[in-house]
């Protein structure tokens, strides 16, 4: 008989996603960290387009091609970019769903997709002296912006939507396996007083930057998907709570 494991998501998750746990013996507990605000005013976003007539459009979250959609039913009016950029396939598969052609870097993460976009930079005379304007929120990193500066490009940050931290009801918590999906969740996570007392859930992290964040914070081993994708997500928790089931028993 399959063991079941109760596991506690950080995030929503579709139906398909949900029946997928069931299929995988995966008893969840939905529990938002965060929640996405789209700005309210576009015109400095119009302002920033207006004024740098060559560049290079780069996304690190579907939250911000979701933005930079509203951007454009609001009204929006961009120059054309002389190449997209975006990390991850759902993110790119947003932005092909606007009718654009993203490149995806071969490290998912945004040291990966810089570290592309300089290699693009250095062999296309093309892109010569063009800015790299990133459609972000309020919480990005500092990896992808400092390895744009160190490599002498100029990159402006175009702050699209806000990532709020919800308070987290984390009371009488007792789960196998806890997931996050971004730093901001593990941030969510510890203001809730998610690290102030004692459990023995293991901790899974959707990519590197997550499981870093989540590591300093918990100062506990985390798991790190092979895959940042939902689906190879579980099916990962799924595999390292069945093998920590069978060393326990």
């Amino acid at each position: 008989m399959k063991a079941k494991h109760h596991i506690l998501v950080t995030r929503e998750l579709s139906h398909n996603q949900i029946k997928l746990c069931e299929s995988l013996g995966l008893n969840v507990k939905i529990e938002p960290a965060i929640r996405i605000q789209n700005r309210q005013n576009w015109q400095p976003v119009q302002g920033i387009i207006d004024t740098n007539r060559k560049f290079v459009l780069a996304f690190t979250s579907q939250s911000g091609v979701r933005a930079y959609q509203e951007f454009l039913q609001m009204g929006g009016q961009p120059a054309s970019p002389l190449k997209i950029y975006a990390v991850g396939h759902k993110t790119a598969a947003a932005l092909s769903g606007l009718g654009l052609n993203p490149i995806i870097p071969d490290q998912q993460n945004g040291a990966g997709l810089a570290g592309k976009i300089t290699g693009d930079f250095l062999s296309d005379q093309k892109l010569s002296g063009a800015a790299v304007l990133h459609f972000c929120g309020n919480r990005r990193r500092d990896e992808f912006r400092q390895f744009l500066e160190d490599s002498e490009i100029t990159v402006r940050d175009v702050v699209v939507y806000e990532t709020i931290l919800e308070q987290m009801n984390l009371k009488n918590l007792t789960v196998d396996g806890i997931l996050f999906y971004s730093p901001s969740a593990v941030q969510a996570f510890r203001d809730s007083g998610g690290f102030e007392s004692e459990f023995n859930a293991e901790l899974f992290a959707i990519g590197r930057t997550t499981g870093e964040e989540l590591s300093i914070e918990s100062g506990k081993h985390v798991h790190i998907s092979p895959e940042p994708k939902t689906e190879r997500f579980l099916e990962f928790v799924a595999q390292i709570l069945n093998e920590v089931h069978t060393l326990n028993n």
